[in-house]
């Protein structure tokens, strides 16, 4: 089995681009990340490249597939960050999102810290989600509104988890200990990507599309045709596995 990704990181409406993506296949590892910096902070596209590529070449040079590897990997990155933060006033508050498969096919770890998002997709249908950190998503875990409505929600971009805030605290961490197998999929992508693409449309077109790109520029299409002129930056990360003689 190998995987396929697809990758798109947008500025969007907005004035610079404070998400990154990271994507890397060495060997029998494979680590895919995006994160997005938070736009109000001076400084934090500097705090989404510093933490896409510390924990991305941090696993695939030394990391392994145990929840508390990815976790040290987690505190590598918002240390660092603190550190080329420097105490420097103008960017104290930059700070970033993550959200990061971690896998070598045989055991795969979903990793992430704020409201980016991973969806793993079996046969084309949604089979697992991370639960944003927001206040958004605490109403919804209240039962005050839906988890379809979370998206239009007033506070969805008030954050409850970061990386290279005052306190680090570790990502929330969902393992499957199986093998990958030829439908599975995942969409790992920021909030500037899932708030204008609904779920029943991502399954429509995995299970429709049978190339990552054709199936990222889809939903890209979706996203562009809804959001308005100063749309956030978006980032999406498409991963399929095919089986080697690619069928």
């Amino acid at each position: 089995m190998k995987l396929v990704y697809s990758e798109v990181c947008a500025q969007g409406g907005r004035n610079n681009n404070q998400d990154y993506a990271y994507c890397r296949i060495q060997g029998d590892k494979a680590c895919f990340i995006v994160c997005d910096g938070l736009g109000a902070y001076y400084g934090s596209d500097m705090a989404s490249k510093i933490c896409a590529r510390a924990m991305g070449d941090g696993f695939i040079e030394h990391g392994d597939l145990s929840p508390g590897s990815i976790i040290a990997l987690a505190e590598g990155a918002h240390n660092l960050i603190i550190e080329n933060k420097g105490g420097n006033t103008f960017t104290n508050g930059a700070c970033t999102t993550f959200a990061g498969v971690f896998t070598d096919n045989n055991r795969t770890i979903i990793a992430h810290i704020g409201d980016s998002r991973v969806y793993r997709f079996v046969a084309g249908k949604i089979r697992h989600c991370t639960s944003d950190h927001s206040l958004a998503q605490l109403d919804v875990e209240n039962g005050f509104i839906s988890r379809k409505d979370l998206r239009y929600h007033r506070d969805q971009n008030k954050l409850t988890r970061v990386l290279g805030g005052k306190k680090f605290i570790p990502p929330d961490i969902f393992i499957i200990d199986s093998p990958i197998g030829a439908y599975d999929s995942f969409l790992l992508c920021t909030d500037g990507f899932w708030e204008y693409v609904e779920e029943e449309e991502m399954e429509n077109a995995m299970a429709s599309e049978s190339s990552s790109k054709k199936l990222l520029a889809r939903l890209e299409k979706l996203l562009r045709s809804r959001a308005p002129e100063k749309s956030d930056n978006y980032t999406a990360v498409i991963v399929r596995a095919e089986r080697e003689d690619g069928k």
